[in-house]
């Protein structure tokens, strides 16, 4: 006999169990007043994970009631949480800052306490402020962003690169004059992963990058924090056809004889079939041929990508017939190759 599952706690099960003496029942209540403060039990539940936000002894509970005010969007415990930002625990703090910017206040003592922490002693709490200020600052941040570049600490440098290139890269008539000497200069920093980033978002600013830094990404995943800079890097050495980057390309490609577990395959087969890579390009063509729909799809969406012309009529030969692939990614990738060569 299996046993059976504990039924959900209701609302007042979960209020109840919020004030209990064991620490983990405290927690799963927190969970269950988390879910509630969504629904039609909001009010009471908000005001709850408040009350255990500002009086629980765990500094565990009391950062995970930040949280899940952040959560509910209970734009009503600003005060709450301004005051949990001087909390004696430091991840509470750092969570109750993260709930502000979440919360998106524009309220001026929220901003102010915000900004107050960018100059805290410690590096999470910079960098919670940073993200926090980023989604609340509106457009007079500038300043406190550019500071951010020269923090001490590699990740608040970090995201203050990836603020920056959420918010100027696309813009170039709001790019501040400020913006590409910190990149040229954030692309020698200490820190690998900051190096890495600074060459992406450079490149991506329509300026000169470090190939070097590039290359090593992606033949042997120096500097690489977060999975989305690792593909930029791919996708980035197939723009640029950086050669010293062929290597690494081939290799996640097409793995050990011909079997490729790369998490990246189908972008480095791409990047390499802008470089012109010869069995990159026949791989492409002849999976435009495969065995199963899923194969030609996949392989029409690389011939777009590429711009590979000699794809072209195959891709015809293929359009209007949706057992061959699917037709929006064969129409997606003809109008790619017919916008290259017009180009």
């Amino acid at each position: 006999m299996f046993p059976l599952a504990p039924l959900p706690r209701t609302v007042d099960a979960a209020l109840r169990d919020a004030g209990h003496a064991k620490l983990a029942v405290r927690l799963s209540a927190l969970a269950d007043l988390g879910r509630f403060a969504s629904g039609p039990d909001a009010e009471r539940a908000i005001t709850e994970i408040t009350r255990l936000l500002a009086h629980d002894p765990s500094s565990e509970v009391r950062a995970g009631a930040a949280l899940a005010l952040a959560d509910a969007k209970a734009g009503g415990a600003g005060r709450s949480l301004l005051a949990a930002t001087k909390d004696p625990d430091q991840k509470v703090r750092q969570m109750a800052l993260l709930a502000l910017g979440e919360l998106g206040s524009d309220d001026r003592d929220h901003l102010e306490t915000i900004r107050s922490a960018l100059d805290d002693p410690a590096a999470a709490l910079r960098f919670q402020a940073l993200v926090a200020l980023h989604h609340l600052g509106g457009t007079d941040i500038e300043s406190d962003i550019e500071a951010k570049f020269e923090d001490t600490d590699a990740e608040v440098r970090f995201v203050a690169i990836r603020i920056a290139e959420e918010r100027f890269i696309e813009d170039r008539r709001g790019r501040p004059a400020w913006l590409v000497d910190k990149l040229k200069q954030a692309v020698s920093d200490d820190v690998t992963f900051v190096r890495l980033l600074a060459a992406i978002v450079l490149y991506r600013a329509g300026e000169d990058t470090d190939a070097g830094v590039l290359a090593d990404a992606v033949n042997a995943r120096i500097g690489v924090r977060e999975v989305e800079d690792e593909q930029e890097a791919i996708e980035i050495a197939g723009e640029l056809r950086l050669e010293q980057a062929r290597a690494g390309l081939e290799r996640r490609a097409f793995g050990w004889f011909g079997i490729s577990r790369d998490p990246f395959a189908w972008q480095a087969r791409v990047a390499l079939a802008k470089m012109g890579h010869v069995r990159a390009v026949a791989s492409i063509l002849a999976d435009l041929k495969g065995w199963t729909w899923e194969t030609r799809t996949l392989a029409a969406a690389a011939a777009g990508a590429s711009r590979l012309r000699a794809a072209r009529a195959g891709l015809l030969a293929m359009l209007g017939d949706e057992t061959r692939a699917n037709p929006d990614t064969v129409r997606d990738a003809l109008r790619q190759i017919d916008a290259s060569s017009a180009g």
